[in-house]
């Protein structure tokens, strides 16, 4: 789940063919939706409170 929430930041992500019917076959499922809001609202706050990470 972390990495489809990862993979939605790449820009134009949303426009993937695949991307959008896993997304579909995810909220379709009430707990997978639950559980996909739940890290995605973890995910959000976790990145505001970083202040990034070293790559080198």
């Amino acid at each position: 789940m972390r990495a489809v929430i990862t993979l939605l930041t790449v820009p134009f992500a949303d426009k993937n063919p695949q991307m959008n019917e896993f997304l579909t076959q995810i909220r379709s499922n009430s707990e997978l939706a639950s559980m996909f809001e739940s890290i995605q609202k973890d995910a959000s706050a976790s990145s505001s409170d970083t202040t990034g990470m070293d790559t080198s």
